[in-house]
């Protein structure tokens, strides 16, 4: 069974067979397959959500928070429900899982984590490092790497502030996107954003242009992280 989340962020994601000391974070033990709604996949969208929960002591979760958006195709509008319905699904599908609780001086307690929760198998196969190591090594290619400091790829970035500096609050937006093997912005989505950043920051990582990413002399789509801030 394929575990839909990455990484916790806060704390350390395991497998529930790994033995912890006396003090220990809390893990995923098991969870189930998820997949796309048909309305979701039609709308083109994927990527990742960060989400927010409680695992209490007795390893159920609750308090589920989920920032910003997935992603979907540069150039289209997808409705306002499909994503929330995404959303949701995605919140019912942690509440099936199954958590082991953090553990203090030898005894359960509640913590608050942060999970990247992957949308789909390509997602879930391009944070897979060391898979995508061994199929280098064996001349195999991937479809999609997940790059940190995407930025470095970029041949024109606009990442200019959005409105008015004269304004109090001041607001970073991080994006998540996928780049194909032309180096062109194809999809785009909030990791951590409110509605209104994320409409302006879409607008302008969508024109963005990538260096292509070259595998066994090879291009490849990649996807990443790249931080917009707002006033």
């Amino acid at each position: 069974m394929k575990s839909n989340v990455f990484v916790l962020l806060v704390l350390i994601l395991a497998s529930g067979n790994i033995a912890f000391a006396q003090d220990s974070e809390a893990k995923v033990i098991s969870m189930p397959d998820f997949e796309l709604s048909s309305e979701a996949k039609a709308a083109g969208i994927d990527g990742k959500l960060i989400v927010g929960l409680t695992i209490g002591a007795d390893g159920k979760a609750s308090g589920m928070r989920v920032y910003g958006s997935p992603m979907w195709p540069c150039g289209s509008n997808a409705k306002d429900k499909v994503i929330e319905d995404v959303r949701d699904d995605v919140k019912r599908h942690l509440l099936s899982a199954k958590f082991g609780p953090a553990m203090k001086n030898g005894k359960p307690k509640s913590s608050d984590v942060q999970i990247t929760f992957l949308l789909s198998e390509l997602f879930r196969k391009a944070n897979d490092f060391k898979r995508i190591e061994e199929n280098l090594k064996n001349g195999i290619t991937p479809s999609l790497v997940d790059v940190k400091n995407i930025d470095r790829y970029a041949i024109t970035l606009p990442k200019q502030l959005m409105g008015s500096r004269n304004t109090i609050s001041y607001r970073l937006t991080e994006m998540q996107i996928l780049v194909d093997e032309n180096g062109d912005v194809i999809s785009a989505g909030g990791l951590r954003s409110g509605h209104m950043e994320l409409r302006e920051a879409r607008k302008l990582v969508c024109d963005a242009k990538f260096k292509p990413l070259m595998l066994n002399q090879k291009a490849v789509k990649m996807t990443g992280a790249v931080m917009y801030g707002l006033y």
